[in-house]
């Protein structure tokens, strides 16, 4: 609708159409200076380029029963029409010159100045007026007149401002839903200038989406993972997911935005957290945030690539013993065994009550690792992987504090 407006009402000089963004954008304006009406159909009276200061559009033939000048499109719904009008004869308690919202072959949305000091609000169809509403204002010849008529839906508003003050009118209705832009005079003769057409921004989307889904863990490397998750909703659309990720219960950094619930794969290497989680929160167009969606978690991964094939598990490896101090306490324990043999360990720090750690990872064929001085009493325990990543836990066993 925007784009035909475009080719058909661009007129070198004098008038403008442009595409329509989200917030309000003039689509159409015209001050004649071109001395030009092309872009204009014209019916009745007599209506031609006059100078009254600046180059205007007038129609002149006071006694005409009804002639008008359209311009835009049928199609055209929600806008705001604004207009400068000066009536320069009025004549008769029936007589007006005015501006047209919605228009028709046969009516519109009308607002027009009558003879005495009335501004009215009609809507015209199927050959039937109907006054919607009225106000008074002091309507002289020879003035200038600021009219604006806003459609939005079913919502009608219409400003009238002259020098003696200014009106506002306001009516619901439903019965024209769309159409084009008009000039009008009946029994009267004037002049219209600075005529403009502005979209209606839509209304702001106020509603967040849907939380999204629990993310579903598709691979995971020593340094990667790939998620995809179930889809957010929103009454306007999601456009896009913000994807966090954390090692400790309390955390969530934000990873990476993206564009839709598509597999991607996320850095997760230089973490201590003995598990991971991820989640996810998702965007609409308006900037509305869900909140976060249910967690997946997963183990620290090993640091050695994963060879699948193997589903048994190793032994647990012993409890931990303590065995030296200094900078840090020193642990071993008994190890685990496998059928394909053990390729990693993880030695597990809970600390600070909610503080869970990887502290160390060694190879498979070492039995002792340092772990950092507790300051209250906390719990380590280690974990066996063998090239499956099949894991097995052993034993935890209490860190006394220095001196404890």
């Amino acid at each position: 609708m925007w784009t035909a407006l475009a080719a058909a009402l661009l007129l070198t000089g004098t008038a403008v159409a442009v595409a329509p963004s989200a917030s309000a954008a003039v689509v159409f304006a015209h001050d004649f200076e071109g001395g030009t009406t092309a872009g204009w159909q014209l019916t009745g009276g007599q209506w031609g380029i006059s100078t009254d200061g600046s180059r205007v559009l007038r129609q002149s033939r006071g006694g005409a029963t009804s002639a008008r000048a359209t311009a835009g499109e049928a199609g055209w719904a929600g806008y705001t029409l604004s207009a400068r009008v000066k009536p320069t004869s009025l004549a008769g308690s029936s007589a007006a010159a005015g501006i047209v919202a919605r228009s028709t072959t046969d009516g519109g949305y009308t607002l027009v100045l009558r003879p005495g000091d009335r501004v009215e609000l009609t809507r015209v169809a199927a050959g039937q007026r109907t006054v919607l509403a009225t106000s008074t204002l002091a309507v002289r010849t020879g003035r200038w007149y600021d009219l604006s008529l806003r459609a939005d839906g079913d919502q009608l508003l219409a400003t009238v401002t002259g020098a003696a003050g200014s009106a506002t009118l306001t009516a619901t209705d439903a019965t024209l839903s769309a159409g084009a832009i008009a000039l009008v005079t009946e029994r009267a003769a004037a002049s219209f200038d600075d005529v403009a057409v502005d979209t209606v921004p839509p209304p702001r989307d106020a509603q967040p989406p849907s939380l999204p889904g629990r993310p579903e863990l598709l691979e995971v490397t020593p340094t990667t993972a790939t998620i995809t998750w179930p889809a957010a909703t929103d009454d306007v659309g999601v456009t896009g997911y913000l994807v966090y990720f954390g090692g400790q219960f309390y955390e969530d950094y934000f990873l990476r935005q993206v564009t839709s619930n598509a597999p991607v794969t996320l850095p997760i290497g230089g973490n201590t957290g003995a598990n991971y989680h991820f989640s996810v929160r998702a965007l609409d167009a308006a900037g509305n945030m869900s909140g976060f969606g249910s967690r997946v978690n997963f183990p620290h991964p090993p640091g050695v690539p994963r060879v699948p094939g193997d589903t048994t598990a190793p032994t647990a490896p012993g409890a931990p013993v303590v065995t030296g101090s200094g900078p840090g306490t020193t642990i071993t324990w008994a190890p685990a065994t496998d059928d394909t043999g053990i390729v990693e360990y993880h030695v597990v720090h809970s600390f600070n009550i909610d503080e869970v750690r990887v502290r160390a990872i060694v190879p498979g064929d070492v039995t002792t690792a340092a772990v950092a001085p507790a300051s209250t009493p906390n719990q380590v325990w280690v974990i066996a992987y063998d090239a499956a990543w099949n894991a097995s836990r052993g034993p935890s066993v209490t860190l006394t504090p220095a001196g404890g």
